[in-house]
This record gives C-alpha cells, structure tokens and sequence, in this order.
C-alpha cells in the first residue's frame, strides 16, 4: 500500500472517530471549555529535533485534539519538558558532575542541544511543580513520551567491534525496566493522566548508500574535510565499509525489534498494576525504506558541505560550541560539538513528523477506553 493510500485510511479512520466522540461527549458529560492538559517529556525524537515548531508531531497531536478528536473544539492546554538528548533517569556521573559545579537534574540548556539533563524522570516532576503553582489537581491528563534511545546511546548501538550479545541487555534495562519505572512515577505525579509511549525506527537500510553512510561516519568523527574525499573512496568502502554497514545494519534492526518489545513490555506490567490499562504504544510508522539516505527517506538528510538539512541547523551551528565547551568548563561533562551541531541528522522530517503523527491519531482515536478518559478529563478546579 502507498504512502498516499494509508494516510488516506487513517484520516478516514480518526475522521470516523470523531463523530462517534460526539456523541460520547455528551454521554460522558464533558464541560466545553474546560481544558484538557496535555504534557509532552522525552528525548529529541518526542522534542523534534530540527524541526519548526509547527511540524511537531506533539503539535499536531495537540491541534487535532483542539479541533476535532471530541466532534467539537476543545481547550488544550500544552506544556513541552522534553528536549534533544533526555535520559530516562539522570546518570549517576553525570549528576556527580552537576553536583559539584553547584547544579542538580534541573539544569536546562537551548532543548535542541543533546544533553542527558533534565532527565524524563525530572521533567515529569517538574511539570507537576508547575501545574500545582497554577492550583491545577492532578497534574496533566494527557502524556506523551518517548525515552530509552539516548540511555542505550546511539553509538553504542551502531558500534560495528561490539558483540551483538551486548545490545539486548542495555534495551531491556532501558527500555523495560527503566521506562517501568518511568511510568510508575507518571502516575504518581500526574494520578488522573493517560500516557501514550511512542517508539524508535530503523536508523539504516540496504538501500542507504555505503559512501552516504560513511561520510555520515566520519563527519560524526569530525574527520578533516579536505580529507574525507580520500578516506571515502570505492576501493576503501569495499574494503572496509562493507562489512561494518552488514553489521551495523544488523545491530539498527535489533534495536528496533528488542526496543519495540521491552518498551511494550514495560506498558504491560504497568497497565497490569492498575484497574484499568492507562498506558498505550505507538509503533514507529517509519520503516527500513524510509530510514536515512533511501530514497524514500522520512528524515532528514546529511548535505554534501556537512550540515544537516533540517531549518534549525544554523541555530545550531551557532550555540553548541560555546555552550558546550562552557558546561565543560563548569561541570567537567564533554559532549560533542560535532554530534551536537548534526544532531538534526536521521531525525524525522516533516513528512516523517506527519507520519508519526498520523499513526499517533489512529490509535488514539480507535481506543475507546483512551477517548472516554480524556473527554470526562478537564474538570480539576483551579
């Protein structure tokens, strides 16, 4: 089935929902007006990396809620902790490092640079600080998320002179048992919240050319670019390249495969703890063919001068060297400038934004459970 052929299907589908919620607004006597409060925690996949504010799948999300998921407008309140880099929980040397420079979790830098801190765990916290400085019971009724990728690392996932054996373990840590744990504290924090959990895509395909994903490689490295032409030649791809792209194509589809089952794992046991399931997954509706560099591609590019395709490049370009060389300088934490500057590279594009979102809207709108809650939602007094 086309592109064109599903989007049309799951448009058809939520429109269809919609005008049942219509009626259930009634039944479930929503109060039009009241506003539903939706918070959005994550890493930069959930943050939209690179992407202008209006193709965030969290925005879009939130537009369809405001205009037709309950048949009829509703007030929907956005709050957005999530930013590029978040770690489900803060690592114990990096909150060694804060700590002695006189910062905590807590610390926030511009959201588009990858940095572990605020984790998911302190964003969650500190959205229910907020919320109750507003006089706001119960905290969000609504929370997206995504987490475990940045924990796991994307290094460690791609690294070809590793035993695949090691990958699975990390995922399982991360992305059942910590995200678990994540959940828990959602609802602690936010005790009247549905929490939709969104997944990971394949970051590679046979069909991503070998001389795209080394160059890829090596601007990573931040090898000299007069350089890189000599480096990245037929004879030293086939040489050398061939066998690491089997390889790190074959590590990319574990991630996803062991990603997508811990995370729904973690969703089970969670759901299985309450009265009724309030945690849902939403699969990555990217798949191989639209991974970096096919041509079919849902994310964004990596442009022959080095610089990522995505529009808030040059923002970048501009704030992640003296940032990060000035937290280096106050906690002893040294990221990379060059990640940092291509980090919009491989994240979802527009399209693969509207992709997700599309996908997000299906299965919010089939879960009659879901929609029920989130109509009666709203009634907390301020």
């Amino acid at each position: 089935m086309s592109r064109f052929s599903r989007r049309d299907f799951l448009k058809g589908l939520a429109a269809s929902a919609g005008i049942l919620a219509a009626g259930r607004n009634i039944a479930f006597g929503n109060v039009q007006g009241s506003p539903l409060r939706f918070l959005v925690v994550g890493d930069s996949l959930i943050w939209g990396q690179g992407l202008e504010e209006k193709d965030k799948f969290y925005n879009l999300t939130a537009d369809w809620l405001r205009n037709s998921a309950f048949g009829r407008p509703r007030k929907v309140e956005l709050k957005v902790k999530a930013h590029s880099g978040a770690n489900l929980k803060v690592h114990p040397d990096t909150a060694e490092k804060l700590s002695k420079a006189g910062l905590d979790d807590t610390f926030e830098l511009n959201r588009e640079l990858n940095v572990g801190f605020p984790s998911i765990w302190t964003q969650i916290e500190t959205a229910a600080a907020e919320y109750k400085q507003e006089n706001i019971s119960g905290g969000a009724e609504l929370i997206m998320l995504t987490g475990g990728i940045t924990d796991v690392s994307v290094t460690k996932i791609l690294d070809p002179f590793v035993d695949d054996k090691d990958l699975p373990p990390l995922i399982e840590k991360y992305c059942r048992d910590d995200m678990y744990d994540v959940l828990q504290h959602s609802i602690r924090h936010h005790p009247r919240a549905s929490i939709v959990v969104v997944g990971y895509y394949p970051m590679l395909s046979p069909e991503s050319p070998g001389s795209k994903l080394m160059n890829a490689w090596l601007e990573s490295m931040g090898f000299p670019g007069k350089l890189k032409s000599a480096a990245n030649n037929p004879v030293t791809r086939r040489l050398f390249f061939g066998r690491i792209k089997k390889k790190v194509l074959r590590r990319s589809r574990i991630w996803v495969e062991e990603s997508n089952t811990n995370l729904q794992l973690a969703i089970s046991n969670f759901n299985a703890k309450l009265p009724e399931p309030r945690a849902i997954f939403v699969r990555s509706p990217i798949t191989e063919d639209e991974s970096f560099e096919t041509a079919k591609t849902l994310v964004f590019k990596l442009e022959r001068n080095g610089e990522s395709e995505d529009p808030l490049v040059k923002q970048r370009l501009a704030e992640c060297r003296p940032a990060f060389e000035d937290l280096k300088k106050r906690t002893r934490i040294d990221n990379s400038i060059r990640r940092c500057e291509m980090a919009g590279v491989g994240h979802p594009n527009p399209a693969g934004s509207q992709a997700y979102f599309d996908e997000i809207r299906n299965i919010i709108a089939n879960d009659s459970s879901l929609i029920r809650r989130l109509a009666q939602s709203g009634s907390a007094l301020r």
